[in-house]
């Protein structure tokens, strides 16, 4: 019974503290419960919960990206799970802040041809193109522009430079 009275006293604590937004101190009552008052299986239940409300409290939010090569990474990561919009929001932020940011230019040409906007999506690989060639031989790869591969701008887009062209004839002959 005194086992009992210590476990229900570990438990207000933790929800006193709780209640004062001491989430440190709740979380350590609430984890006490758990760990060293094993048969107290209906205080468990609840230590729990209340521990997941403050481990939630105590871990720090992410922060919000701000430059171009953070609003880049968090679109990639955006559009990986498959939230385009947000993929949106933080592309046309970031080449608000940097409008030659060809990184930028070229997810928004990946986001564009998903979702089958082709004058955008091409509109952007031709500027990721511009400001940096080799996004040529990376768009002949992508497959996001497979929607694109039929239309007249893109092949243009995606030859090889004329001088390249012909040192490949010449290596052939």
């Amino acid at each position: 019974m005194a086992r009992r009275r210590e476990a229900i006293g570990t438990y207000e604590r933790g929800l006193e503290a709780l209640q004062k937004r001491d989430f440190p101190s709740a979380a350590a009552a609430f984890r006490a419960v758990l760990e060293e008052f094993h048969d107290e299986r209906d205080l468990h239940e609840r230590s729990r919960t209340h521990l997941r409300v403050c481990d939630r409290q105590m871990t720090p939010a992410a922060a919000k990206p701000k430059t171009p090569e953070e609003l880049v990474y968090a679109a990639t990561v955006a559009l990986n799970n498959a939230a385009q919009d947000e993929s949106l929001r933080h592309l046309q932020q970031a080449i608000g802040q940097n409008p030659d940011d060809e990184c930028a230019h070229y997810m928004l040409a990946v986001v564009h041809a998903q979702a089958d906007r082709p004058d955008l999506a091409i509109s952007h690989l031709e500027r990721a193109v511009d400001l940096e060639p080799e996004n040529r031989k990376l768009a002949r790869q992508e497959p996001d522009f497979e929607s694109l591969r039929e239309t007249e701008q893109e092949q243009q887009l995606l030859k090889p430079p004329v001088a390249k062209r012909r040192r490949a004839r010449r290596a052939s002959r």
